[in-house]
């Protein structure tokens, strides 16, 4: 059985931007989970998120769909955004969004901090 695990970092972000952290795998069996949780945050109006995936060890299609589904979404309901983290040191991850071919559709950056900065930039 694989370990899925989603929680929210409040340390030192602002009320416009959320920050989830998501560990372990994001599977087929986690990405229920994952929609969900992002789905909650986007009811109570959340509408500029991060999601920092730098403790994820796999990521699979389905949850590409779940990130690539998310982004659309917010962009469409009132000019949100995503954006994911994932550093260079976690290259499963990275390849998985290569061989998929989304980061046109969604953004990826190095470190919280970067992602942080650029979603204050664009909203």
């Amino acid at each position: 059985m694989s370990f899925f695990h989603i929680s929210e970092d409040a340390g030192g972000w602002d009320d416009e931007v959320l920050v989830l952290v998501a560990r372990g795998e994001i599977d087929f069996a986690a990405s229920p989970q994952l929609r969900e949780r992002i789905a909650e945050d986007m009811s109570s109006g959340r509408r500029r998120l991060v999601l920092d995936l730098s403790k994820v060890t796999f990521l699979d299609s389905t949850a590409i769909g779940v990130l690539v589904g998310a982004a659309m979404r917010l962009r469409e309901h009132g000019g949100g955004s995503l954006a994911v983290v994932c550093g260079e040191e976690n290259e499963h991850v990275l390849r998985t969004f290569d061989m998929a071919g989304v980061r046109s559709m969604v953004a990826l950056y190095h470190s919280r901090e970067e992602a942080r900065s650029a979603l204050a930039m664009a909203g």
